[in-house]
């Protein structure tokens, strides 16, 4: 089964942010973008967390510090979650 990606200009466009936004998420280590002919693309299965971050950042001004931290603690969470099952 194939990965199917997305440009993050297209998906940036639809979203109305800055590209740069979900690349610098990228350097941060917070998604996995793929390179290829000099742009980035993003997995289908990243859209969702890309999208939260969309909402952290630009509704509720939480800077890039803040997501790093914010995933984190969601990651924890997560984990503590599947522990419990």
């Amino acid at each position: 089964m194939k990965n199917v990606t997305i440009s993050v200009i297209q998906f940036s466009k639809y979203h109305q942010i800055e590209p740069q936004f979900v690349i610098d998420l990228y350097k941060n280590d917070l998604v996995v973008l793929h390179e290829r002919n000099q742009e980035y693309f993003i997995e289908e299965n990243d859209l969702k967390l890309i999208e939260r971050f969309i909402e952290f950042h630009y509704n509720l001004g939480v800077n890039l510090e803040g997501l790093e931290v914010i995933h984190h603690l969601l990651k924890q969470i997560e984990t503590l979650q599947k522990q419990l099952k």
